[in-house]
């Protein structure tokens, strides 16, 4: 059996190696708007660090395969990295200080191995199968606070499941401490793991890719955390709506968008 921890010195080089030039991109002035047929953002940077990152991986075993955002399929192999090189685009076009790199090495939808590194504050986050979360050096679990102590991310972005429901979203905010809507997945899910946060809501009406949901759910479990369905389901199979968070968040919040649907 592969040791997935050995991949964190090589992963963490490589992800930290890119800091030089998104801190260089973030200080100049912003690029025009551009998007993609999705109607996500995109930026030279994306780019730039997706061939950085690719020539930094594909390297590591000639049997893995590879698919980027932004590029697609770059090799074929199993299991096979899933990158996605900024999340957050849309922030990091306007030059708002959220956005992160993830990663993770996926065989069928089971990750194995995940990485998410925040560029602008250098810090790295890593999980492997068995192995546990670890956060700048450290192995974190995640606290499991009653919901009315609780910080709730929420992805209520124009193709979000929830943009739709107010409702929703408003008993949310009434019945935890805080809402936050931070405009990346990655570290959202990043600071569920570490006990920043305490959950996550997300959904699209169409499936997401495993760019997106693959690093931070392994970050979670690993932390201690679920990530599933609104049926309690493993959110990697359908890939449509993800709740994330410690047990007990958890629990709530899943009952709260299970009486949003009926």
């Amino acid at each position: 059996m592969t040791d997935w921890q050995s991949l964190v010195t090589p992963v963490e080089s490589a992800l930290r190696a890119t800091r030089p030039k998104v801190l260089a991109a973030y200080r100049r002035e912003a690029d025009p708007a551009r998007f993609k047929d999705d109607g996500s953002a995109i930026t030279d940077l994306d780019l730039e660090l997706e061939r950085d990152l690719a020539s930094a991986l594909l390297p590591l075993d000639p049997s893995w395969g590879l698919y980027g955002e932004e590029s697609g399929t770059m090799r074929e192999g199993s299991p096979t990295w899933h990158l996605d090189p900024v999340d957050g685009t849309a922030n990091f076009a306007r030059r708002l200080g959220v956005f992160g790199s993830q990663l993770a090495l996926v065989d069928g939808i089971e990750p194995l191995f995940a990485a998410v590194y925040e560029p602008l504050i250098d810090e790295f986050t890593w999980a492997a199968k068995g192995a546990g979360t670890w956060h700048e050096g450290r192995r974190v679990r995640m606290p499991d606070r009653p919901h009315r102590h609780a910080l709730v991310c929420v992805d209520i972005s124009r193709s979000g499941l929830f943009a739709d429901q107010p409702d929703l979203v408003m008993q949310m905010r009434r019945q935890s401490y805080k809402t936050r809507a931070l405009g990346s997945v990655a570290i959202h899910m990043r600071d569920v793991a570490i006990g920043a946060a305490d959950a996550y809501l997300g959904g699209r009406p169409h499936i997401t890719p495993l760019h997106d949901a693959a690093p931070g759910t392994l970050l979670v479990r690993e932390a201690g955390g679920l990530v599933t369905d609104a049926e309690g389901q493993d959110a990697l199979v359908e890939r449509k709506v993800m709740i994330a968070g410690s047990p007990r968040v958890h629990a709530w919040l899943q009952a709260l968008v299970a009486g949003s649907e009926t």
